[in-house]
């Protein structure tokens, strides 16, 4: 629950940013593929390789960034190839064995977050005076959420801005339902614990 909570205020948050963060998109992507590279042990061959693959990468964004005789349309789908092949080839970088390696890290972290998701359910719980059929509803509004931004997380044929795109209308979508579910004083409270959990990880 608080997951949701908080993810719905992280995604507001980021799309007023949406342009700075896409400026550190490749920094972000390389910061990524670093981390990758040290937890399926790289070797050196391998590291050398998606040195040479992120570089050709870059220079292929920076170049379709000059073209400006291109329309917007065009722009985008342009750059969704790039972001596929990019993909594709980091892909064909790993082993078997680190594609299996990988595929266990993915289902830890699902793992991890499904032992806190009922805790956080229980917090908020008792926080805002939740009774049963709201704690229903609003696991409910979570499971979709997660699903929704999932698929769209996933779509390789969606470019970083439209998927900026609709997850902001996602999070429009689900605030708006989140009204249908809560009482207005639960409604405030929920936004008190939005500002007080912004603060503490500012003050981090």
């Amino acid at each position: 629950m608080k997951k949701l909570i908080v993810s719905i205020a992280v995604v507001m948050m980021s799309i007023v940013t949406v342009s700075a963060q896409q400026d550190q998109h490749h920094h972000y992507r390389k910061h990524g593929h670093d981390m990758l590279a040290k937890k399926l042990n790289f070797s050196d061959q391998q590291k050398e390789q998606l040195k040479g693959i992120n570089s050709d990468y870059c220079n292929k964004i920076t170049e379709l960034k000059k073209n400006e005789d291109i329309t917007v349309k065009e722009y985008k789908s342009r750059l969704a190839a790039l972001h596929k092949e990019h993909r594709e080839q980091v892909q064909a970088l790993l082993t078997t064995e680190q594609k299996n390696q990988l595929a266990a890290l993915k289902m830890k972290r699902i793992e991890m977050a499904k032992a806190h998701s009922k805790e956080r359910m229980d917090k908020i719980k008792n926080k805002l005076g939740l009774n049963d059929e709201q704690v229903t509803k609003m696991k409910s509004l979570r499971s979709e959420l997660f699903t929704q931004m999932k698929a769209i997380h996933e779509n390789n044929s969606l470019t970083t801005e439209q998927k900026h795109e609709q997850i902001k209308a996602l999070a429009i979508q689900q605030k708006e339902q989140l009204k249908t579910v809560l009482t207005p004083e639960q409604l405030q409270q929920l936004d008190t614990m939005k500002k007080q959990h912004h603060r503490r990880d500012v003050g981090k």
